[in-house]
């Protein structure tokens, strides 16, 4: 299959094949994993399933799952991986989230939190090189400092550093951390994609992950990244390795913490009509070999 053509001909696909694909429905409010998935309603033994995870382990090559947006976040990591997990030209496995959010963040046990210096608090956490730090579920702004004695002074309240091998917020006047909805990367990738191909990831936000918010690892083909708001992971939000094939379209990718879009080894990747914008110590793209296409110019970002 030409690349050039590749979101074409899987979008195609994808609605002339709906008839014909079984449809696996994911609710994670209602739906419950030893239903069957096959009803977005509950019914006996038929009905929404309540994880992702359990919905790629019932699909079928060419299945459609479909996410309900149910204003609640999926906590989950998700591998589409293996034999049995992938597409054809003609039927092409789709993961839809309809604008749901896959969120990689976990709250601090109780009293991890400790006193630092002034309103600033710090958190000990084993992986610190590649972190986010959310509120309600909005990432807060990162600030680059070198000692934690700057931070009350140069952190406005609700922003964060990594520093002293800590990770440390400055908070609003005689506010707690408890007081919050503070939660930090600790899941570690969002989506991965390993040994498939013709699969298609669309219509989802993707936060909150310490490495990645999607991953094709290795030995993907012909596969499709559609309308996915991939943003505040610890590493990046898109990255494609090994001699993996990958296209990108209508898609955003930001305030991602080391880069934003990656690409390595042999793979290729080509973004169409993405949005990719750098954040502070974040550059757009980073090339350590492969091939990298943005709306058909090549980048080398070494």
């Amino acid at each position: 299959m030409k690349r050039k053509t590749l979101a074409a001909l899987l979008v195609t696909a994808a609605l002339a094949g709906a008839c014909e694909a079984r449809e696996i429905f994911v609710n994670n409010v209602a739906g419950a994993d030893n239903l069957d998935g096959l009803s977005d309603r509950a019914s006996g033994r038929a009905g929404p399933v309540r994880t992702i995870s359990r919905a790629l382990c019932l699909a079928l090559p060419g299945d459609h799952v479909l996410l309900t947006d149910t204003g609640v976040p999926y906590r989950e990591q998700v591998s589409i991986a293996g034999p049995r997990l992938h597409g054809s030209e003609r039927r092409p496995l789709v993961l839809d989230g309809r604008g749901a959010v896959l969120d990689g963040t976990v709250e601090a046990a109780p009293g991890a939190w400790r006193p630092a210096v002034g309103n600033v608090f710090a958190l000990a956490l084993r992986r610190l090189s590649t972190q986010q730090l959310f509120s309600a579920g909005e990432p807060l702004k990162r600030v680059s400092l070198t000692r934690s004695a700057d931070a009350p002074l140069a952190l406005e309240p609700l922003e964060w550093s990594l520093v002293d091998r800590r990770l440390l917020v400055k908070l609003e006047q005689d506010r707690l951390p408890e007081s919050y909805d503070l939660r930090h990367a600790g899941l570690e990738t969002g989506v991965t994609l390993y040994n498939t191909h013709h699969v298609i990831v669309r219509n989802l936000v993707v936060q909150g992950f310490h490495l990645d918010g999607l991953n094709a690892h290795e030995l993907v083909r012909d596969c499709l990244v559609d309308n996915i708001d991939s943003r505040a992971n610890g590493r990046s939000g898109l990255s494609v390795g090994g001699v993996s094939r990958v296209e990108a379209i209508a898609s955003n990718f930001y305030d991602n913490g080391r880069v934003q879009v990656r690409v390595e080894g042999q793979a290729e990747l080509a973004l169409e009509s993405c949005e990719v914008a750098a954040s502070e110590g974040a550059a757009k793209f980073k090339t350590a070999g492969g091939e990298l296409k943005v709306n058909g110019q090549a980048v080398v970002a070494p």
